[in-house]
């Protein structure tokens, strides 16, 4: 892993921002979506109130990583339980989590939660409490520039946390002070950064390891270091896909996507944007969301197509509507009350002097009601007339985006027949010649045979329809998920069965190594259709003579198989690009459909909650992995 030289060149704001999402519920350090599935199953084991108040919290902390209403809903349940037993720090925790949730989404009304989850803190002597809160506090404040002292939140809170017992929030707590604090030497900000990614180091703490990593990768390449620094982002996505860690993937894409412009690979450049779009909106992340969707917007703007841009701002400005309706709604500026705290003696003595303004003001009003009156038809008017053509703008909007959707999946269908169709049809074809051109010379036994693999293919192309058909389901409304248990040889079996001709033609030999009792629990068409499509991309890249290896590993609750061929391999970028939208288009993919079936084979698999993956070498071959549960 390679270490920072020259951090000041990285990219402060976005990092910031990166920074926000990843700090959140980080009090622990081992992996989050197994302690939160770990802390669901014991609940209803919990008899005692206080400790019930505290796992759902954790889980609500923990739960924003992912998915921002989980956090919310478990913060509200622990907060009306903590307040019937008076259980200050199980309040304190519970406003805590809440106003980790309103961030972007209502910042004013996060500064509010943390606010009141201050004052608790302080109370009751929580310093590892008070620490993190004073670091949202300088957070919201930098992030929203509201003219509050940022820097004296984020030192206050760096000093404090010295003194606790478990400085693992450190890590999270210097990468913001390096943001916050401008004014940092060049030793000072090295010397910061080192210690942050020694504390992450020391407590095994893998999101801040990877987003160190990722800094580094992006400093190698400020410096001039383009693919080492590549390389390492690159790196970085990897681990943080295989760990869950979403908000360090979002970022990545970020990353990545300038990197990628950079080098002038618009193409690249812009899947990656469109993919952290994508995932910033699954995830709840409002803040990436308005980035992704500016950065799209300002290079179709740039580059001469209108139509796109126009799209992508109208994305943006729907966001930024949210947003500022969101604020609207809270009916106070709670940010600004936030940071004037230390101002209530000098709000009082102001007092005194508004109180003889209203006599003035009283007078005021009486002549502007008659104004008012006026102006408020005329207005109302103007209201209705903007409001009914923002509605209809929106409809219009809607409608385009539906039919776009609609374009995409129908070209994606008619490529996938053209392809996989295929090669059903082509034995059955080659089949019927070899029947009808040496009828005489074969013997019965032969026809039986030939007229078996006729139908046999048959039963399997109908098979395949089904898979073709689930797919087609799982796209529309109102599909649902049905898994069930299945062996996994026999389907391995199955659906070579379309392939055997072929690898006997090219004298390949098929090894296979998966135990004849092995049951996994999955869609039976979904998962049939996958395994072709990697055996068929074995047989097809498999020189003659050459050999498919069948493998697989267990442990407690998954079946990993792998499927590997003894072809040219493939490089890490198109590696990196296999299941992507760019492969599914056939942009990088010279063998007509084969990028299509691996993004449908990706969007099965996630579908039942498996993963599937590749690794590759050249001249060494590509070996498919895919991940199903037991």
């Amino acid at each position: 892993m390679p270490e920072p030289n020259a951090l000041f060149s990285h990219k402060r704001l976005m990092f910031f921002v990166f920074l926000l999402a990843l700090g959140f519920g980080s009090k622990d350090v081992f992996s989050q979506i197994a302690e939160v599935r770990n802390l669901e199953s014991s609940l209803p084991k919990i008899n005692d109130s206080i400790r019930y108040v505290d796992v759902l919290n954790r889980i609500g902390m923990l739960s924003h990583l992912q998915y921002r209403d989980s956090c919310l809903y478990y913060a509200q349940k622990a907060q009306g339980i903590a307040l019937r037993h008076d259980y200050n720090k199980g309040i304190a925790d519970a406003l805590n989590s809440q106003g980790i949730y309103y961030i972007a989404i209502n910042n004013y009304l996060s500064a509010k939660y943390f606010s009141d989850a201050l004052r608790i803190y302080k109370r009751i002597n929580d310093e590892e409490g008070v620490c993190q809160v004073q670091m949202y506090m300088a957070s919201l404040i930098f992030v929203n520039k509201s003219g509050g002292d940022a820097q004296q939140y984020i030192h206050e809170a760096y000093e404090k946390s010295k003194t606790l017992k478990k400085d693992s929030i450190r890590s999270i707590l210097i990468s913001k002070y390096l943001d916050i604090d401008t004014n940092l030497s060049e030793t000072r900000f090295k010397g910061l950064f080192d210690e942050g990614y020694a504390i992450a180091k020391k407590y095994q703490d893998h999101r801040m390891m990877i987003f160190y990593s990722a800094t580094a990768g992006v400093s190698l390449y400020d410096a001039g270091e383009k693919q080492a620094g590549l390389d390492t982002v690159l790196n970085a996505l990897k681990q943080a896909d295989l760990m869950g860690f979403e908000s360090v993937k979002v970022w990545t894409y970020a990353a990545l996507s300038d990197m990628m412009l950079d080098q002038k690979k618009d193409q690249l450049g812009i899947n990656y944007l469109t993919n952290g779009l994508e995932a910033s909106e699954e995830f709840g992340y409002a803040e990436y969301y308005t980035t992704f969707a500016g950065k799209l917007y300002r290079y179709y703007k740039a580059h001469g197509q209108p139509e796109k841009a126009y799209y992508y701002v109208s994305l943006l400005l729907a966001k930024r509507d949210m947003i500022t309706r969101a604020a609207d709604k809270s009916g106070f500026n709670y940010l600004s009350f936030a940071l004037r705290e230390n101002e209530n003696l000098e709000l009082k003595s102001k007092a005194d002097s508004r109180f003889r303004m209203i006599g003035l003001l009283a007078c005021l009003f009486a002549l502007s009601v008659a104004l008012l009156f006026f102006v408020y038809r005329s207005l109302r008017v103007k209201k209705e007339y903007a409001e009914a053509q923002r509605k209809l703008h929106e409809l219009t909007l809607k409608q385009n985006t539906e039919l776009q959707k609609t374009n995409h999946f129908n070209t994606m269908l008619i490529s996938v027949i053209a392809h996989d169709v295929r090669q059903p049809f082509s034995t059955v074809v080659m089949l019927s010649s070899i029947f009808n051109a040496e009828v005489d010379l074969l013997g019965e036994e032969e026809k039986l045979e030939i007229m078996r693999e006729l139908n046999g293919t048959a039963q399997k192309s109908l098979s395949f329809m089904d898979g073709l058909l689930e797919w087609i389901k799982s796209k529309k409304n109102g599909f649902e998920y049905h898994p069930e248990k299945l062996k996994l040889k026999a389907l391995i079996d199955e659906a070579n069965t379309f392939f055997q001709m072929g690898q006997e033609k090219k004298m390949i030999r098929l090894e296979l190594d998966v135990a004849e009792e092995l049951t996994v629990y999955a869609h039976k068409q979904m998962l049939l259709f996958i395994l072709r499509n990697m055996l068929n991309n074995a047989t097809k890249f498999s020189p003659v003579g050459g050999r498919i290896t069948v493998g697989m590993e267990l442990n407690d609750t998954e079946v990993v198989v792998s499927i590997k061929d003894e072809g040219a391999g493939m490089s890490q970028d198109k590696i990196d690009q296999l299941f992507t939208l760019a492969a599914a288009d056939g942009e990088l993919n010279q063998h007509h459909g084969a990028g299509l079936a691996l993004s449908i084979s990706y969007e099965m698999a996630t579908i039942m909650n498996a993963k599937i993956h590749a690794q590759s070498t050249l001249g060494q071959g590509t070996t498919f992995y895919l991940t199903l549960k037991k």
